[in-house]
């Protein structure tokens, strides 16, 4: 019986040390798919996905470092809505991230001009005398530059500026 005991504690000690060796094996397997993020179909994506942010990190930074480019459309002329015979005069200039929107923009500028014509014509004089109803137009005036363009807001233009502003 003596001999059968030492011979039990070696084999106990070889399936300790073999359930170890499988335990490290496992856990460095899932550390290693952990780590890779399972497949590399999705660690391409998020690599991509980290390239696009940081491209348009350095676009934002390029922006601010960059001074603005603006662009003048014209002065516009239009009788505004309702019963009174009033007019608007404006000179109307935009704000793009760089010169080549201003080189975009200029194919476009037919159908700008009609969408910024309707919208003001669309306009009563009485909205137009306040500085909220002015804020409003700037905002619907940038919506429908962009739309003409075909342009998302962060692509397109970026504020618009009225130059001058003459209610008769």
């Amino acid at each position: 019986m003596s001999e059968e005991k030492p011979k039990s504690k070696k084999m106990l000690v070889i399936i300790i040390a073999v359930v170890l060796v499988l335990i490290l094996v496992i856990g460095g397997v899932a550390a290693a798919l952990l780590l890779s993020g399972g497949s590399s179909g999705d660690h391409e994506a998020e690599v991509a996905q980290e390239k696009d942010s940081s491209k348009k990190k350095e676009k934002k930074k390029k922006d601010k470092e960059a001074p603005p480019v603006f662009e003048k459309l014209e002065v516009f002329t239009v009788n505004l809505a309702g019963e009174s015979n009033e007019m608007l005069q404006t000179e109307i200039n935009v704000e793009l991230l760089d010169e080549k929107q201003k080189e975009k923009l200029k194919p476009y500028m037919p159908k700008i001009r009609n969408n910024v014509i309707m919208v003001l014509s669309s306009k009563l004089a009485a909205d137009l005398k306040t500085a909220d109803g002015k804020k409003k137009l700037i905002d619907e005036l940038k919506v429908a530059i962009n739309e003409a363009m075909g342009a998302e807001d962060d692509e397109g233009v970026q504020s618009v500026t009225l130059s001058s502003f003459i209610l008769q």
